[in-house]
């Protein structure tokens, strides 16, 4: 630097210090307090000059101080789930703000990805669910929270065992093979979607998997956003077709450091729904009738009473928070042990989080971090998904005789020459355990360049490891004769690294720019591996020790060779922008662009590009409606876009090998340096509008989704090295439909009042232009299992038809011998997809009772009874088994075939009352305790529906040659009535 510059820098240095002394002597100090409707103090309130960025937030006692220049009039106060408010400060410079609730939750802050917005600034369709809105009672995993709460999200249990994993979609299916569920966003991370824990199956078949999101707490959760269109969803480019679900945690607050502490109990209080089968009396009735002697043992068993598990269910919440302005944490640790609705499974977890913000350079550098730590043990049952001719425990309590004990007068246990297994014995014979530690830790960095500039980093890591141990004793007949071991672990690993800058300023009078661009680049990796012996010397008789054969496996007569699998690595590259104009409130409009490189696409096309735009015209501030006396807001919105899938195998476009044995390796898949992301098209139209009071507000959306590019398994043309060819063919997979969402008031009293919400969804699915050489393709999928059924398929993928339509042979009646009857040829016989859905939710408030009612259900779709077709069918009454109610009402006979055929389709519709909860705030109690509340709570209370198997809200997993199915029910994991009572205060 020259002298003359020297001397610049000298004389306008003190010139400067002297016009910020002016500024500072300029201003004025202004304290004030904001309460809620009830008077409670509101801490973390933002606090802002109207038209600046001058601003702070409440303390623990709601309590602010905050200078603001001279000129300055009028303050603007605001809290999520809090309808914003204007104070003058031109007269004086004590303020007091009472805040009234927002029902409409048009001020929350929502996540529309790399940022937040308003509600109301949306130009997407986005719902979102806050905490005080989300599910209670039994809930263990974050989607749980979300059941039947937001229109076109459809959550279908995999299974009733507390943990399983979820089939979650948004708007339809969006691919035929690849995995449909939503990329899930935690705090900003995008995480793999995959579980950790191995899932190698067992001598009963392959167990459901496990849900991903278990190493969340739910108590955590501030909010979650779900984001369902391309103009929400396009910012994440190759990863958004299925949706997004962002998560947002609970963060410290401003104020005096705060305890809160939760414990609750529950207890399974019976099955949410029996499968019919026989009682003792009516089997007795049914031995008579069909003429079948010698299988009356004189007793009266109820095999689904026995294996049912009592034991209680256990939570225990704490959270720890506090801070001040330049400076917050919260730190929380759950206990848990979820029972489930058999003995001997369960799901225990501990999970810690700890998370905080700091300010630096005067409020310009946040340093911001989040940690969670989870480790779960899983205990599993014999419940299988693709069980043989063996069944699994659900099909021998079933099946059980309930005249005959589980025991003899010695005490051992009663195997029948029928096969049906003993529902009692093989609780004992399996032992099946499997724990996942996970890490997710994120830091990130954001400065202030300039007043309107910030620019940040991010990174994540994502770790899970998984165990399995699973056993099965040798002395169940025709299954573990000489006893099985298995050994199995996992690997997840993910890294994000994340760079954004925001821009934001006023171009123009009423006209604000708010700019993103980013970059970014995500690393995934996956491998397990197994070893398993069989024939051991202990555990032959049910007076077993205590060594599991996991814990000697050398002790195993034959060494199984080790199975070791590695995902190639995952790896993905992008570049993303973001522009939104807003014009006066009247005027908004969004336009994104992300550009993706994966190593999961051909060489050929090592890059895909998403664009969106949306708009959003508020009609309730243009000048002709100011006067309206029916709206508060009234808005239109429509949004276009392309969003990318690229949810299939790593590796799918290159060759991969496998070795067999020493030196001995094969190739199993064929490179196609062509292959790219499947593609979906999309647009949504949309209407929001609130009523002059608030009382009544709700948003209606037409959306139309149109998948091409559909990635395929085709079979490569021989010669060839392998048979796995990956393809993609032009075809199209549609979906369209309406959503309606609507919230009323219904009395709104200071002693009494009265909300309700629900929600109706349709959706259409159809598959057209899926050809190959000028022929329709037909994949069959949709595993029929069970004894005299092996190897069929029930499901098809083909053109002109829904995803997954049942492909069965016509059902045409019994014979004059009672013999059911049926086609030669499959034909297409019902939509396994849910047409519509839908659901309500009503809240009541009495003085200071507060009652939460939450229910909905689906309509429009069929579900193959596969347990009624080789289960409890009515052939086994002959051979001394238990057979289902509705075949013994009919007029078959014990020697009617067994076969799949559209007999077993049953209309899947449904009604499910999913919670109510009643609880109690007592209020403050002594000198230490604060908020103190109580509640009791009731989940899974009752279901209305035609199906007779145990929950038409179900999707086993049938999958074939790894294109899914959808709606086959199969002797699963029952759903638990459950209830609940607990406590939640501070300190």
């Amino acid at each position: 630097m020259t002298k003359t510059r020297l001397l610049r820098v000298a004389l306008l240095f003190p010139i400067l210090i002297f016009i910020v002394q002016q500024s500072w002597a300029q201003s004025k100090a202004i304290n004030g307090k904001v309460s809620d409707e009830k008077g409670a103090a509101v801490v973390g309130a933002s606090v802002t000059v109207k038209n600046s960025r001058i601003g702070t937030s409440t303390d623990g006692t709601g309590a602010f101080h905050i200078n603001v220049p001279s000129s300055a009039t009028t303050l603007v106060v605001s809290y999520v789930g809090y309808v914003s408010q204007e104070v003058s400060i031109s007269s004086s410079s004590d303020v007091t703000v009472s805040l009234a609730p927002d029902v409409t939750g048009l001020t929350d802050v929502v996540v529309i990805g790399y940022g937040t917005a308003r509600k109301k600034d949306l130009t997407g369709a986005v719902a979102s669910v806050q905490a005080k809105d989300f599910n209670k009672g039994a809930i263990v995993s974050p989607d749980q929270l979300l059941q039947n709460k937001v229109a076109g999200l459809d959550i279908t249990s995999n299974g009733g065992q507390p943990g399983t994993a979820t089939t979650v979609k948004i708007r339809g299916n969006n691919s035929i093979r690849a995995a449909s569920n939503p990329l899930y966003v935690v705090d900003g991370v995008q995480l793999d979607g995959r579980s950790a824990r191995p899932n190698p199956g067992s001598t009963f078949g392959s167990t459901p998997d496990a849900n991903p999101l278990n190493f969340i707490n739910p108590n955590d959760i501030q909010s979650i956003d779900v984001l369902k269109d391309a103009s929400s969803a396009a910012i994440y480019g190759s990863r958004g077709a299925n949706g997004v679900i962002a998560i947002t945690t609970k963060t410290g607050t401003s104020g005096a450091t705060k305890l809160e502490a939760g414990v609750s109990y529950g207890v399974n209080a019976g099955y949410m729904k029996k499968f019919d089968v026989l009682s003792a009396s009516q089997f007795r009735t049914g031995l008579s009738k069909y003429g079948v002697a010698n299988q009356d043992f004189g007793g009266s068993v109820d095999a689904l009473k026995e294996i049912f598990n009592n034991k209680l269910t256990q939570n225990y919440n704490l959270a720890l928070s506090g801070g001040n302005e330049n400076g917050r944490f919260r730190a929380s640790f759950l206990g848990s042990s979820a029972q489930g609705t058999l003995k001997n499974s369960s799901l225990d977890r501990y999970i810690g989080t700890f998370g905080g913000q700091y300010k630096f350079l005067d409020k310009k550098l946040t340093i911001a971090f989040g940690l969670i730590d989870a480790h779960s043990t899983e205990s599993i049952l014999a419940v299988a998904n693709t069980s043989g001719s063996a069944g699994n425990l659900i099909s021998a309590a079933l099946q059980w005789n309930p005249t005959q004990a589980f025991t003899d007068g010695s005490g051992n246990f009663v195997f029948p020459a029928n096969g049906s297994g003993n529902p009692d014995a093989e609780l004992a014979a399996f032992n099946d355990i499997a724990t996942v530690h996970t890490t997710l830790a994120n830091i990130s960095a954001s400065l202030k360049i300039l007043p309107n500039l910030e620019y940040k980093f991010l990174y994540s890591i994502n770790n899970s490891i998984g165990e399995r141990n699973t056993n099965t004793y040798g002395f169940i007949p025709g299954i573990s004769s000489t006893g099985i071991g298995d050994i199995s672990n996992a690997k997840l690993s993910a890294q994000l690294f994340t760079h954004t800058l925001n821009f934001n300023t006023e171009i123009a009078r009423d006209l604000r720019l708010e700019a993103l661009a980013g970059f970014e680049y995500f690393k995934s990796d996956y491998s397990n591996n197994s070893f398993s012996a069989t024939g051991f010397n202990t555990n032959l008789s049910q007076n077993s020790v205590t060594i599991p054969y996991t814990s000697n496996l050398q002790d195993g007569n034959v060494q199984n060779l080790p199975a070791v699998y590695v995902d190639p690595t995952t790896e993905l590259q992008s570049y993303f922008g973001r522009v939104q104009f807003n014009y006066a409130d009247k005027f908004l409009v969004t336009g994104t662009m992300r550009a993706d490189g994966s190593s999961k696409f051909g060489a050929n096309n090592k890059y895909g590009y998403f664009p969106s735009v949306g708009a959003r015209w508020v009609l309730s501030n243009e000048g002709f409606m100011k006067n309206s006396t029916m709206f508060r807001n009234l808005s239109l919105r429509g949004s276009w876009g392309i969003t990318g899938n690229q949810e299939f195998p790593a590796g799918a476009s290159q060759e991969q090998f496998a070795f067999n044995s020493y030196n001995n390796a094969s190739q199993i898949n064929v490179a196609n340096p062509n292959l790219k992301w499947e593609q979906t098209k999309s647009f949504d139209f949309g209407l929001d509008f609130t009523s002059k009071n608030g009382k009544i507000f709700g948003t209606v959306d037409f959306y139309n989704k149109n998948t091409s590019d559909i990635l395929f398994q085709s079979t490569a043309i021989q010669p060839a090295p392998a048979s796995i060819y990956f393809i993609n063919l032009p075809a199209n997979l549609k979906n369209n439909g309406i959503e309606l969402s609507l919230g009323v008031t219904l009395v709104d009293h200071k002693n009494f009042s009265w909300d309700i919400r629900g929600y109706y969804a349709y959706n259409k699915n159809l598959l057209t232009n899926f050809t190959q050489n000028g022929k329709d393709i037909l994949i069959q999928t949709g595993q029929i299992n069970g004894q005299g059924v092996s190897g069929t398929l029930g499901e098809a993928i083909t053109n002109n038809q829904p995803v997954n339509e049942f492909y069965l042979k016509q059902f045409q009646g019994f014979d004059k011998n009672g013999n059911q009857t049926y086609g030669a040829n499959p034909v297409f016989a019902g939509n396994p997809n849910p047409t519509s859905t839908f659901g309500v939710s009503t809240a009541l408030t009495y003085k200071k009772f507060n009652l939460t009612i939450n229910g909905g259900g689906s309509a429009g779709y069929m579900v193959y009874n596969n347990t009624a077709t080789s289960v409890t069918n009515i052939a086994g009454i002959a051979n001394g088994r238990n057979i289902d109610l509705k075949a013994y009402n009919s007029d078959e006979k014990p020697t009617s075939p067994v076969a799949a055929n559209s007999r077993f389709l049953e209309s899947g519709d449904f009604f499910k009352l999913r919670n109510v909860t009643l609880s109690y705030p007592v209020g403050n109690v002594g000198m230490y305790v604060k908020n103190l509340n109580v509640f009791v709570s009731g989940s899974n209370l009752f279901v209305i529906t035609k199906f007779s198997g145990f929950d038409p809200e179900v999707n086993v997993d049938k999958s074939n040659n790894n294109y899914p199915s959808r709606s086959i029910e199969y002797i699963p994991y029952p759903t638990a009535r459950v209830i609940n009572f607990g406590v939640n205060f501070s300190l």
